[in-house]
């Protein structure tokens, strides 16, 4: 699409749209939100963003190999392996290399790391902000002194800002990932999978056979086949969410990140394909999200408009792309920051923004998305529509057309009091700041956010499940847990309901992760998501077998069989509709089974249940939710914080290690020599096809069994670089311990697992064999 097409918004009318809507605005919260996507829509990459220097080479990309000096090259290696360290190990290795060899002329470490931004073009978007991390001065807030929020102000007596917060360019990012042939040629699966899809919806009558990527998506393929996402354009997704730095005290900083989708399933999520865009320091949480996010839209927005020109070294060419904005993710309550909705508790909660509205407890401010009506007497105003049907298309399909004609009546209150009342009937607290970038070159609001798997499966329904299960839920005044025939798992049963499951640890793979605790001791005292997971859907099927009732049961093990299919990675067709109908199943039994139209019991009905019915049709969208699930900002935020050297500043250092992070990962990419090169652990042997034998080893060959020796010479001689076949009573083997699966997976041999105690052991000797028996008239 030429560059022209995205300049100018005479013909665009969702501009001309958010005109009016500004034009009648009247309270300052909803003109302010509309004040930065105003400004979004006039971005441009002179508007003063960039320095000249960095819009310049946006503009005229660098071209070829980079030139440099063997000390300069030296000088990147050793910077690179030691970015983790202090900056005096640096300047100590240095010094010992030029006193071994004289002439030698390295950089010193302030040298080198201005060698890397100039390489890279990756220099930070500096802003000033609030100290008490309410807002950073951009957009409206660019020429304030005080903070809008709390009234602080913004300079110290000696005139320097208080506090700065830096945004990290994407553009400079995805120039460098273009610079290699070879980093430039795998950077076209998506162009070569969108190929292979289209031929293959084409013989398939326009039906996907399976959902393995965001590009099997509808939304996704809808967009190439309206001619919005072009070859040379960038997919992309961002990613925030909140972390806390100290256990032990008040430490609330929020992170960034972008994701190329670009890049093969397989890579993008890894540690050096992931670009943090900004770091929000703490130790309170933003208050006007929108000022933070401003300048990396801001500058996605101006890229969109007037194109990204890159080197294309697959292609020996300049070509122009334009980022395409496909996803927007995090968790419940960062989500709100992003698509401007009302919190979990609205009687619009759901983060999807479907047409199921929420009922409440008579007298409670608090909705729960309950499909089935509460039994009679039951008339709360607002709430007492009758039953909602759980298959019903329509009314869990998230609608562009419902969003807008809600944002126009949000927007148009008169007052604060119609405000509250208009908020509470369309679920937007404000417009998204996502409306202001470039219309053909994003999904729009809503359909742009996605669900999160992660927090879903693996925080909130373990969060809803397990404490009624131990009779330990809220309950009303009118309730009574006595009568809860669920909650089994109280006293005693608890106790060695928890034993059991600590005792599963030994015959779970190392390649399994973290197993779960004993939840009896630990559930409360930092459980992680990922031991919820293996706990509720690995182990759930066997521990609660027998303990829970069984229709709870029942009901139970409909949710591990969806959440199963829909955790994986890919997903065929056939599975999808049983996934769709287990899920179905149990969000219906669970309303039926617990809270039984029960008005005391709404509370019962977490949206988590409600997520539950639109998961299927979220694959069939964009793609698998493990695609644009949280587990990559959590493995980024854990990553990054363990990289601190500077206790004392801990959010200005890691907003440094975030900037050194994009620009050692842009540097790679231009110089593909500088990254470490892949090597097997000492002593291994490669056998091909991706195993792998490591060590420990027999020290000498021992003899085997006679049913061994002769399935080892059968084997051998149907290999054809056997010439000589040994007899198998002469057969003698040297045993080694482990051997690693194409998979990453590590397998033991029992000849190692025999020499530890169980309480040590985590088993990996166990295999999974398929046989298919031929059976004739003489069997």
């Amino acid at each position: 699409m030429d560059i022209d097409e995205h300049q100018g918004t005479d013909n665009n009318p969702l501009a001309s749209e958010l005109e009016d809507l500004f034009n009648s605005a009247t309270l300052a919260n909803i003109r302010v939100a509309l004040k930065f996507i105003q400004l979004l829509k006039t971005a441009s990459l002179n508007d003063g963003h960039l320095t000249p220097d960095v819009a310049t080479r946006l503009k005229e990309p660098p071209s070829g190999p980079v030139d440099l000096t063997p000390d300069e090259l030296l000088s990147l290696e050793i910077f690179i392996s030691m970015q983790t360290t202090a900056q005096r190990v640096y300047t100590s290795v240095k010094v010992a290399i030029e006193r071994r060899y004289p002439e030698s002329e390295l950089l010193s470490y302030d040298k080198v790391k201005q060698l890397v931004a100039d390489i890279t073009g990756v220099f930070p978007i500096t802003d000033h902000m609030c100290v008490k991390s309410c807002v950073a001065y951009t957009g409206p807030f660019h020429d304030l002194e005080a903070c809008p929020v709390c009234n602080e102000p913004r300079y110290d007596s000696s005139g320097c800002p208080k506090q700065l917060f830096n945004t990290i360019p994407i553009g400079p990012l995805l120039q460098a990932l273009k610079r290699d042939k070879d980093k430039a040629t795998a950077l076209r699966y998506r162009a070569l999978r969108t190929e292979a899809l289209l031929a293959e919806l084409d013989c398939n009558g326009n039906l996907p056979t399976s959902y393995g990527d965001f590009f099997d998506g509808s939304q996704y393929l809808d967009a190439v086949n309206e001619g919005l996402v072009k070859e040379d354009d960038i997919v992309l997704m961002l990613s925030l969410d909140g972390a806390q730095l100290f256990m032990s005290k008040q430490s609330d900083c929020w992170v960034c990140i972008w994701v190329v989708f670009d890049h093969p399933p397989g890579v993008r999520y890894k540690k050096p394909f992931v670009l943090p865009a900004f770091v929000i320091p703490g130790p309170s949480p933003p208050r006007i999200m929108d000022s933070f996010l401003y300048r990396s839209l801001q500058h996605l927005t101006a890229l969109q408009k007037e194109g990204l020109r890159l080197w294309d070294a697959s292609k020996n060419v300049i070509v122009t792309a334009h980022p395409f904005f496909a996803l927007g993710a995090a968790d419940g309550p960062g989500l709100t920051h992003l698509n401007g909705l009302v919190g979990h508790m609205g009687k619009n909660g759901c983060r999807l923004y479907c047409g199921v509205r929420g009922r409440r407890k008579p007298r409670d401010s608090h909705y729960y998305p309950a499909l089935l009506k509460p039994l009679a007497p039951y008339d709360v105003d607002g709430c007492s529509h009758p039953d909602l049907d759980f298959e019903d298309p329509d009314l869990f399909m998230p609608s562009v057309e419902r969003y807008r004609e809600h944002l126009r009546l949000l927007v148009r209150s008169r007052n604060e009091t119609n405000y509250k009342a208009n908020r509470l009937e369309t679920g937007i607290v404000k417009p998204s700041i996502f409306l202001g970038l470039e219309e053909k070159k994003c999904f729009p609001v809503p359909v742009c956010f996605g669900s999160d798997i992660m927090h879903h499966c693996s925080l909130n329904i373990p969060d809803l499940l397990i404490p009624l299960w131990r009779g330990t839920f809220d309950c009303s005044a009118t309730d009574k847990r006595s009568n809860w025939d669920w909650a089994v798992l109280t006293g005693e049963m608890w106790t060695e309901h928890g034993k059991t499951v600590a005792a599963a640890t030994p015959y779970l793979p190392g390649s399994f992760d973290r197993p779960p605790r004993d939840p009896a001791l630990k559930i409360s005292s930092g459980y992680k998501a990922w031991e919820f997971l293996m706990y509720m859907y690995g182990l759930g099927p066997g521990v609660f077998y027998n303990i829970l009732p069984p229709p709870y049961y029942e009901n139970f093990c409909n949710l591990v069989y969806g959440m199963r299919i829909i955790n994986q990675h890919h997903i065929s067709a056939m599975q999808l509709l049983q996934a769709e109908e287990a899920l179905f199943r149990f969000a219906r039994g669970f309303e039926k089974l617990y809270y039984q139209r029960r008005v005391d019991r709404i509370h019962f009905v977490r949206q988590s249940i409600h997520q539950c019915i639109h998961l299927a049709f979220e694959v069939t969208r964009v793609g698998p939710p493990i695609i644009s699930s949280q587990w990559t900002m959590e493995r980024t935020i854990g990553n990054l914080t363990q990289e601190l050297r500077q206790p004392s500043n801990p959010y200005a250092n890691l907003a440094q290690r975030a900037l050194l992070r994009c620009q050692i990962n842009a540097l790679k990419n231009i110089i593909p020599q500088l990254e470490e090169p892949v090597r097997l652990p000492r002593n291994a042997i490669d056998l091909g096809d991706g195993y792998v034998l490591l060590r420990r080893r027999d020290t000498t060959a021992r003899a085997v069994l006679p049913d061994e020796g002769l399935a080892l010479v059968s084997y051998l001689r149907k290999l054809p670089i056997f010439t000589e076949i040994p007899s198998q009573s002469e057969v003698s083997v040297v045993r080694w311990a482990r051997l690693r699966l194409p998979t990453g997976q590590i397998a033991r041999c029992l000849w190692t697992e025999q020499s530890k105690t169980l309480d040590r052991l985590r088993m990996a000797r166990n295999v999974k064999v398929n046989c298919h028996f031929l059976f004739s008239s003489n069997h």
